[in-house]
Order: structure tokens, then sequence, then C-alpha cells
């Protein structure tokens, strides 16, 4: 449960604060999820994690940010998309 005196916040489902030195993450995901994680590490959803954070950094370096919209950042770098 979370400490007393935790406050909600906005946007975040009801759960524990956020914790920077967290290393586990207890969170429930859809069977779609999962097979997305799976995929990305080839059969495990552990490093599929651990592949789509690397994915992220590499875009985060180009100048992606979470704001914007994935497509239009990518059509934006002349990168190829269908």
């Amino acid at each position: 449960m979370p400490a007393k005196g935790y406050a909600p916040q906005p946007g975040r489902a009801p759960g524990m604060p956020e914790v920077m030195t967290a290393q586990n993450f207890n969170r429930r995901i859809s069977a779609e999820e999962a097979l997305i994680l799976a995929t990305a590490g080839d059969g495990s959803k552990t490093n599929g994690f651990r592949n789509l954070l690397d994915l992220y950094q590499e875009l985060h370096n180009m100048g992606y940010r979470c704001d914007q919209p994935l497509k239009e950042f990518l059509v934006g770098q002349e990168i190829c998309i269908n």
C-alpha cells in the first residue's frame, strides 16, 4: 500500500509513488502488450523490455520526445515507414 500522505498525481493510475531508483515494476499488462514484449525479446519479455528501452534511447538521442506523434517524427527524419 502507498505510504501515508501519498497524494495521487494527475494522469497516474492509483498505486505506489514513482521511485527513480526502483528496479522492479509490478504492473499488469494485457496479453497484447505481453506479446509485443515477447516478440521484441525473441520470446523473452525481459529482453523485449530491455530492447524497447534501447530503442527509445536511440529515438530520444535523435530528438524524439514522448509528447510527439511517433509517425510524424519518423516522417520528419525521412525514415521510411509504411
